[in-house]
């Protein structure tokens, strides 16, 4: 039955596609994509994945947006390599998209994401500073985006987010956007801080996300296979479930993936990933460490020892990371040289008598992207201490909710380093769009 939905939504999607009903397609095909059939123990589609991310993109391509329009071709192409018509709609948009940005003379599209009575926003603070997100649009795509002058950061879909200065009474908001042709725009916002309660805009629950990936069966014989990092997987899987607020259906397991497993997996996500959801990144597995470029990458099961392509670098998996649109995102990494995804590695443990709730709130109302190694750039040893300690942390807390810094100062970096010569890490992502706050676990 669930297969028979899957076949029916696809179809419908597609004569969306025909009558140019692009934005009503690309529900129906995503809706398609989540109903798969089962017999016995096979879980199956009557619609390939790869033709549904083709569908996808053609709609998304329908809509003047590039970059997702080339994702879900990827995805495709990822999934299947010989489909031949993503790998043509995937050349008709990049000589598309060329031309737009040679003849674009149009000005960006900018809104904010929060409804604005009035072109204004009311809010009740006390912080010197609020979180402003918005959307930038254009064909020829956005290549900055400035708040009263300061550039903040943008994904390449034009998502946008940055920390606005605020005075009680009325302040100015001026936002500027220019797209790669070099046209802009600008649009003024005003933003009234108060400090009685009025009309706030508070941000919607969203859902729990974890990605875990486990590398430990190498096809090449020149990479030793590891003995854990499935079961850790596993270990972590079963406490999030159990002890915290992901499901079946928000826990996605990769064990032994390839390096195109994980770019295809990475990219799903930016389809299913909204604004208000948290997500959790886990890789276990080989790291290896390139002194002369200054890079880390990671090895999985397809990787090849002597072979610099066949290998992820760290670079490429927070490139990943900045597509998706999650409130909250941390990456932990229990891998060799593991330390060179931090932009900063300081720490802010915050105002520690500040009330339980005040604290969520502030956390939960700023973006965050930050990440969790069990080293720096050094080697790690194969049966993980690190990994003990943070099943350790997520088993034994109380605490309804737990942030990501809290659990590595009090019951990971001492223990770990007490136990072993590594020196386990805490930091923000480099150019993945953290604005403050910290990832949060909240117990059932």
């Amino acid at each position: 039955m669930q297969a028979n939905i899957n076949a029916n939504y696809y179809v419908l999607g597609l004569l969306d596609i025909n009558e140019k009903k692009y934005e009503d397609a690309i529900h129906k095909l995503l809706y398609s994509l989540s109903k798969r059939g089962k017999k016995g123990m096979e879980v199956y589609m009557l619609v390939e994945k790869w033709k549904l991310y083709t569908a996808i993109g053609d709609a998304y391509a329908g809509l003047g947006l590039f970059t997702k329009a080339k994702d879900n071709y990827t995805v495709a192409l990822l999934a299947n390599p010989d489909h031949q018509p993503a790998k043509d709609a995937l050349s008709k948009l990049e000589a598309a998209y060329s031309k737009e940005v040679a003849t674009d003379k149009t000005s960006p599209i900018i809104s904010l994401s929060t409804a604005l009575p009035k072109r204004g926003l009311i809010i009740t603070t006390a912080d010197s500073t609020i979180l402003v997100k918005g959307f930038a649009s254009d064909p020829s795509g956005i290549k900055n985006v400035l708040m009263n002058g300061k550039e903040v950061y943008v994904q390449p879909d034009g998502n946008f987010w940055g920390e606005v200065k605020v005075n009680d009474g009325i302040n100015a908001l001026t936002i500027t956007a220019t797209d790669l042709a070099g046209n802009k725009k600008d649009e003024s916002f005003e933003i009234e801080k108060t400090t009685t309660a009025t009309n706030s805009n508070p941000e919607r629950e969203g859902k729990s996300y974890a990605l875990l990936l486990a590398a430990q069966n190498y096809s090449d014989d020149k990479i030793p296979s590891l003995e854990n990092p499935i079961a850790d997987a596993i270990k972590l899987k079963l406490i999030l479930k159990n002890n915290y607020q992901f499901t079946d259906s928000t826990v996605i397991t990769l064990f032994n993936p390839a390096v195109s497993d994980i770019k295809q997996q990475m990219l799903e996500l930016t389809n299913r990933i909204q604004p208000e959801d948290n997500l959790i990144i886990f890789y276990a597995g080989h790291g290896i460490w390139v002194e002369k470029e200054k890079k880390g990458y990671w090895m999985l099961t397809d990787s090849k020892r002597y072979d610099e392509a066949s290998w992820l670098s760290n670079k490429e998996m927070l490139n990943l990371i900045a597509k998706l649109p999650a409130r909250h995102t941390l990456l932990i990494t229990d891998a060799c040289f593991s330390g060179s995804v931090f932009k900063t590695r300081g720490l802010d443990l915050g105002n520690e008598e500040e009330g339980k709730s005040t604290l969520v709130e502030r956390m939960q109302n700023k973006i965050s992207r930050v990440a969790i190694t069990s080293g720096n750039d050094t080697e790690v040893p194969d049966k993980s201490v690190f990994m003990h300690y943070l099943v350790k942390a997520l088993s034994e807390n109380k605490e309804k909710y737990l942030t990501a810094q809290k659990m590595f100062v009090n019951q990971i970096i001492e223990a770990v380093m007490t136990a072993t010569n590594t020196e386990p890490r805490y930091g923000t992502l480099e150019m993945a769009g953290h604005i403050g706050g910290d990832y949060i676990f909240i117990r059932e």
